[in-house]
């Protein structure tokens, strides 16, 4: 497996996301307030300061999705560079400091809200502030009726999440005291059922964002390697890094790039499968 450096010198890096329109990668440097484009060539800054972003990923008509910890939102960046607010609030109460993110087909967003961007001493980017809702909750957001829904509220600390190639199954992970993967059932309205727990690794090797192939073989960040887990959640490959990784894109004109965000770097690997959103 090729495994190459192409940026190095951040804070800690995250949100990787691959823009299909512009064959670009962008990711966030999330305490360096700063996010970065590479174009194949080269490295500059995407938007600085960025309020502190954390996971990014793309809609259905190609506008960029961030969550940003600074603001306590997520936002929506289109074409023109145009940004605007997607959601802040539940239940009219600020989020925590939304993480990551993902988006249904119909156009629904998914989104994880931990309190690492608020958390006073702990903070990973962000500004000191209190959680108002009272928990640390997954979220459902609907672009068109404009209404948010809490969907998963047992979970100490949500962070990553994604959806399954064939979209009924999305998967989330819990970083909080115990760390694992919990995958739902969802069905055609949204509505998740039947959680069970994925894959659970040690304390040191904390799962964080992820990616689904074209197999549906979940490519996951797991302490200093990216661990690759079949659909029966069994371990069938791993890439060993030199860094602590944070989260994983699939990108490249054929799909079959990962991309990885970890500790002060990037990197890429070659694979011989396709990310999910290439088939």
């Amino acid at each position: 497996m090729n495994l190459k450096q192409i940026h190095t010198g951040c804070q800690f890096t995250e949100g990787p996301c691959y823009l299909r329109d512009s064959n670009k990668l962008i990711w966030s440097d999330i305490p360096g307030n700063t996010m970065y484009s590479f174009d194949w060539h080269q490295v500059e800054v995407y938007r600085t300061p960025s309020n502190f972003a954390n996971g990014n990923t793309t809609d259905n008509e190609g506008n960029l999705i961030t969550c940003e910890h600074g603001a306590r939102r997520i936002t929506k960046t289109d074409k023109n560079n145009v940004t605007t607010l997607v959601v802040d609030e539940f239940d009219d109460k600020r989020l925590n400091s939304p993480n990551d993110v993902c988006v249904h087909s119909n156009g629904t967003i998914f989104f994880t809200d931990p309190p690492y961007g608020i958390i006073p001493g702990k903070r990973i980017g962000g500004y000191p502030g209190k959680m108002q809702y009272g928990g640390c909750y997954v979220f459902k957001y609907d672009p068109m009726s404009k209404s948010i829904e809490a969907i998963v509220t047992d979970m100490d600390r949500p962070n990553g999440i994604a959806l399954s190639r064939d979209e009924t199954h999305l998967m989330i992970s819990n970083s909080g005291d115990i760390k694992y993967l919990r995958r739902y059932e969802i069905d055609k309205n949204l509505k998740l059922s039947n959680p069970i727990e994925f894959a659970r690794q040690d304390p040191t090797n904390v799962f964080d964002g992820f990616r689904f192939d074209s197999e549906d073989n979940l490519w996951t960040s797991c302490g200093k390697a990216v661990v690759c887990y079949n659909n029966k959640g069994e371990q069938i490959d791993i890439i060993e890094m030199p860094e602590r990784v944070s989260n994983v894109e699939f990108g490249g004109q054929d799909g079959k790039t990962l991309f990885i965000t970890a500790s002060t770097s990037v990197y890429m690997a070659d694979l011989n499968i396709k990310g999910a959103k290439f088939i």
